[in-house]
């Protein structure tokens, strides 16, 4: 975050020259063309830094270790089988690129496979990552199988012989772990089992094709009228340009849905467990409710401190649309899409909103979307030939397959507690009207299962109607949680939303946050996060680091790490703040309150409330670090005279750091007063600290502890953090020859904002001052943590 002197003199209309390797000052307002000349060349050099960074990988041939487990019956043809691969999850490093959940890549095994003595190579395998099926059966197959990621990989079966003809060969069945997918004794990483791949990737990316294609779609006056954007997406895109609003069309969402403007009266019929949730909204989840009686242009901006409460306004905003058929509408829910650029956080907001429509009684269709099935090459077609030719189309066919054959074959019943993929929901929906609308589908599935051959007619029907299918299950789908990238494509033709929540906004390119603008045409986009926490992640925003990496220059790296929210921020666009804090006792708000919130940042709790006994035993326990002063804040910074850096792996960690925070972790979990403030039950402990290696080191350690101790203790890195919380958190802060980043706002104020009870931070005095021309200067934030410690008597040395 700049400073309050930057923020006056930074500018708004022109390009700013640019010296060296120094990228160009960021915008706050743009032109159309400035717009367009910034992003559109700033992406393609991510792009292209992309690209370098994934042929390097390719390069490298880095060895995973991996189980093939049984092949996927339904998935078999006349020319491919398709087989369950199980890889654990490596360490994180720079160096590795591990695929996420629906990636698509190609797999090479290391053995090589000799048959009538002849030599087979298992090579340019297509494969994807899917939900590993057994992730829900720990109790039979062990923690080591559920926590592996799970590859589905395409095996070639039919091979010219010498006489020309086609042969068909099982080049895989000597590898497998299983005899099927539910042999569930045989399903173990079996050293005796263990195989060798490399994973090659594409280096063609959907997440830059889907923002280029959003910003084009904006931008480009296309003039096939199918293909051009509204003019309520249009407008929405000119106010984004500079905030003005010359033209301005307000939407009032309490006259689109009359029963916002009073959940209470007793004619909506709101379920009481929403409106009990409604009436805990503090006074500035009140006036951001209100706020939606006047939305310019479709844009609602929501602005929040650390635990304020964002995600939860959104799914009580959510559940209280969603309460009531708007007056004239089709649908008997006001279909909500609910996108967030961190797949993890979609899965947990996606079962948060589950759960809480499950608790209030509402019979919503809500899915967890983990990608779409862009247009399919005729390579990657089922049944077909690698040489016929066919026109492209967006193909369900497969991960349908996949997910009916597993569900048939382990016969598990899907987490209660966890919302349906689509694909899930799709095999649900099936077999629910497999005997009404769905019969062509269910003969050509019986065909299948008694290991009929499938001909061109046949892949071809069964494709038709596994599209008929899904079209049907999404146009009743209620609620969709997916990232912005997912909905790009022939997603928005199925789905058509009243109401886009883009959360956690902050975190995604600009370029990220204009596909639901450019592709979707809701009655509103509201978008919710903390600019004070987050940015956008490129590739090359350090120009130094890029050039050591090898890596092109971005000149316009500045202006892709500022979001589209944190412009808005800038112009004063943001339509209403949320600045309670709801998470932190011990008066722990007040110094990233002063530091990042211009001390506008309050506690939920009043000063009487501020150290309930559990926090007061807390501060007990900070205070015996020192002489026994009464402290005013649960927060201790703590300088251990030994402390040393060490650099690891292009990383950094302190092994003196490390071994007191491991001890004093032992202390807490071991003393049965560490209790949790609401439920009484045994308090939980964060370990966080900037560097990988120095995560990895912590992690190790802890795997070694009894279950219960694990189960009370997360280890992440502060880049990691931002929506997690804990009893107590121990920050390691690990440099002691220099500030490192950790003199970043957001980062900064991330790592200060985990705690409920008490916070330990972990400092060397090296970390307080930078050099500036030869001369040491205070660092902007880190500075101010110590000197507040210094004032406050809350340094430690020990």
């Amino acid at each position: 975050m700049a400073s309050s002197a930057s923020l006056v003199s930074a500018p708004v209309r022109g390009s700013v020259p640019t010296s060296g390797n120094k990228p160009l000052e960021p915008l706050y307002a743009l032109s159309v063309s400035e717009y367009v000349n910034r992003h559109e060349n700033g992406t393609i050099i991510e792009q292209r830094n992309e690209e370098t960074i994934l042929k390097r990988f390719n390069d490298l041939r880095t060895p995973f270790k991996a189980w093939p487990i049984a092949q996927i019956d339904s998935l078999a043809n006349s020319f491919t089988t398709t087989w369950l691969l199980l890889v654990p999850v490596p360490k994180q490093c720079e160096e590795v690129i591990f695929p996420a959940l629906t990636d698509n890549f190609r797999i090479e095994f290391e053995e090589r496979i000799y048959l009538s003595n002849k030599t087979y190579f298992l090579v340019n395998l297509s494969a994807t990552r899917v939900k590993n099926p057994y992730e829900d059966m720990e109790t039979i197959v062990g923690p080591e199988v559920v926590k592996c990621a799970a590859f589905n990989i395409q095996v070639p079966r039919a091979v010219k012989n010498d006489e020309g003809d086609q042969e068909i060969l099982e080049l895989m069945n000597h590898m497998k772990t299983a005899a099927t997918l539910d042999d569930f004794q045989r399903i173990t990483l079996d050293p005796t089992c263990q195989k060798h791949v490399f994973i090659t990737w594409d280096t063609f990316s959907n997440t830059y094709e889907a923002e280029l294609a959003a910003l084009h779609r904006l931008t480009g006056g296309c003039q096939v009228e199918s293909r051009q954007v509204s003019s309520k997406c249009k407008a929405a895109f000119e106010t984004i340009l500079e905030f003005k609003r010359p033209n301005t069309t307000i939407t009032n969402l309490h006259d689109i849905f009359p029963h916002l403007r009073n959940p209470h009266h007793p004619d909506h019929r709101v379920r009481r467990s929403i409106l009990r949730r409604f009436r805990s909204f503090n006074k500035d989840h009140v006036a951001a409710f209100q706020g939606l009686k006047s939305i310019p242009n479709g844009l609602y901006f929501v602005n929040g401190c650390p635990g304020a409460g964002k995600t939860e306004w959104n799914m009580v905003v959510s559940a209280l649309i969603q309460s009531v058929r708007r007056p004239g509408a089709k649908r008997r829910y006001n279909p909500i899409l609910f996108l967030v650029d961190l797949n993890k956080t979609v899965d947990d907001a996606a079962d948060r909103y589950w759960n809480l429509a499950k608790e209030c009684g509402l019979h919503l269709r809500i899915i967890r979307m983990h990608g779409w099935p862009y247009e399919m090459k005729n390579s990657e077609r089922l049944g077909k030939n690698q040489t016929q030719d066919c026109d492209q189309q967006t193909d369900f066919t497969r991960k349908f397959l996949t997910t009916a054959n597993i569900a048939k074959t382990l016969n598990a019943r899907r987490n209660p507690n966890k919302a349906p993929t689509l694909d899930e929901a799709a095999w649900e929906y099936y077999e629910k009207h497999k005997h009404g609308g769905f019969v062509a589908l269910k003969k050509v599935l019986t065909r299948m299962d008694a290991k009929e051959v499938l001909h061109h007619d046949d892949w071809k029907c069964l494709r038709n109607e596994i599209t008929k299918l899904y079209t049907a299950v999404l146009k009743q789908t209620d609620f969709i949680a997916t990232t912005p990238v997912a909905a790009y494509g022939g997603f928005a033709k199925l789905f058509k939303p009243d109401i886009i929540f883009m959360d956690e906004a902050p975190h995604a390119r600009e370029l990220t946050t204009l596909i639901p603008i450019a592709f979707f045409e809701p009655i509103a986009w509201i978008f919710t996060g903390d600019v004070k926490q987050t940015r956008p992640f490129v590739k090359s925003g350090d120009p130094r680091d890029a050039l050591k990496k090898g890596l092109e220059v971005n000149p316009y790296s500045e202006q892709l790490r500022l979001s589209l929210m944190e412009r808005a921020s800038r112009l004063g666009a943001i339509n209403c703040s949320l600045l309670i804090n709801k998470r932190a006792h011990g008066n722990l708000h007040k110094l990233p309150s002063d530091l990042f919130y211009g001390g506008r940042m309050s506690s939920d709790y009043p000063s009487s409330r501020q150290f309930p006994e559990t926090v007061r035993y807390l501060r007990r326990h900070l205070e015996a670090l020192g002489n026994g002063q009464r402290l005013n804040a649960n927060r201790a910074i703590v300088a251990l005279s030994a402390s040393k850096e060490e650099n690891h792996c292009h990383s950094f960690w302190n092994p003196v750091n490390h071994r007191w925070v491991l001890a004093e972790v032992k202390k807490l979990l071991e003393d049965p007063a560490f209790r949790a403030i609401t439920d009484s039950k045994p308090g939980r402990v964060m370990i966080q600290t900037p560097y990988s290696v120095s995560m990895r080191q912590y992690a190790h350690v802890v795997k070694g502890w009894p279950v219960e101790w694990q189960e009370r203790t997360e280890v992440l890195t502060v880049d990691k953090a931002q929506g997690n919380q804990a009893d107590v958190v121990f920050l390691d802060m690990v440099r002691t020859t220099k500030p490192g980043f950790m003199d970043e706002a957001q980062r900064l104020n991330v790592a200060i904002t985990r705690a409920r009870q008490a916070e330990i931070v972990l400092m060397h005095p090296a970390m307080t001052f930078r050099l500036r021309q030869g001369k040491q200067v205070p660092t902007d934030y880190t500075s101010k943590v110590w000197e507040d410690a210094v004032a406050n008597n809350r340094l430690f040395v020990v």
